[in-house]
């Protein structure tokens, strides 16, 4: 097993975990997070059932393929010998029936988007992705749900859906597969990488402005405010310490997320992060790992060409 494309958070959602400290939201906006981050949850765990593969295949994550002019995603893409394995991961919870013309129903009694629409869709898309490439390998596409709390009434036997308790006999026989992988297998892979776009600009869920965000420095595990300490930011609550460098530049890297044509300067981090690492710290870390634009107070920073970066 070999993962050649690892999964990594969607930008939307690291987009709203950032407004989620700065920004009250609405029940709609909550219940929005709340299912991103829910899907999130469910992608990482499929990430690490697969991760006990023990044969000879290539796994890519987090696809996001452009064909005709109609994106589509994959969550995952497994490149076997003879067959490529493509899986749509849904982390539902409940109880749910599927009615006559593909109607989804909640145990509440709302009408869910059917998964197996999208499904369908981008196997559709795929394959017609494989055939503009000229590639014959055939192509299996599951549904997989990963809660041990879901069930579905009503599921056809025909569908390739594979269910909770399922998991682990799914994997065992994905072992028994005989697979050796040869130089088109990798050259396929790095064509579906080549083709990934890793951020489709889309108009956000959750609207903001600058003027609305609060200000300031957070803990990544529980959310407390962080206070400076000598050359860290420490957290009162979970005595965690953040080495300031590196704080500093995750929290500039939030703001280009957030606006990306703001201008970097000195001024405006320290704004950003409400005020409490001094200007001098920042425009430290700021000369280390970006290149100064202009002088004086019109100077600002864009990111340096190199990628080897500085964080004291």
């Amino acid at each position: 097993m070999k993962e050649v494309l690892k999964r990594s958070e969607s930008k939307e959602l690291v987009l709203i975990q950032g407004l989620n400290k700065r920004l009250v939201f609405s029940n709609e906006e909550k219940q929005y997070f709340y299912y991103l981050r829910k899907g999130d949850q469910g992608e990482k765990y499929w990430a690490d059932v697969l991760n006990r593969l023990s044969n000879d295949v290539l796994i890519l994550h987090d696809l996001t393929l452009n064909h005709k002019q109609t994106v589509f995603q994959i969550d995952t893409v497994c490149i076997f010998q003879k067959v490529v394995l493509s899986f749509e991961v849904k982390n539902y919870e409940g109880d749910f029936q599927l009615k006559p013309n593909d109607l989804w129903i909640s145990s509440s009694g709302a009408e869910i988007k059917s998964p197996m629409l999208q499904v369908r869709r981008s196997e559709s898309m795929l394959r017609q992705l494989f055939q503009s490439l000229r590639l014959n390998l055939p192509i299996e596409y599951y549904l997989v749900f990963v809660h041990p709390e879901f069930m579905l009434y009503g599921a056809p036997s025909d569908q390739k859906i594979i269910f909770p308790p399922q998991i682990n006999r799914f994997i065992k026989t994905l072992n028994q597969k005989d697979s050796s992988l040869s130089q088109d297998h990798y050259k396929l892979a790095s064509q579906l990488i080549s083709l990934n776009a890793k951020y489709i600009k889309s108009e956000p869920f959750i609207q903001y402005k600058y003027e609305q965000l609060k200000k300031g420095v957070w803990c990544k595990k529980c959310s407390k405010p962080l206070i400076p300490r000598y050359n860290c930011l420490y957290c009162s609550y979970c005595y965690i310490e953040y080495p300031i460098g590196g704080a500093i530049l995750s929290y500039i890297e939030e703001l280009l997320l957030l606006f990306p044509n703001i201008k970097i300067t000195t001024n405006q981090i320290f704004d950003w992060c409400g005020e409490i690492i001094s200007k001098k710290v920042i425009q430290k870390v700021l000369n280390s790992n970006f290149k100064k634009m202009g002088e004086n107070r019109h100077s600002y920073y864009v990111k340096a060409d190199c990628d080897s970066k500085k964080n004291f």
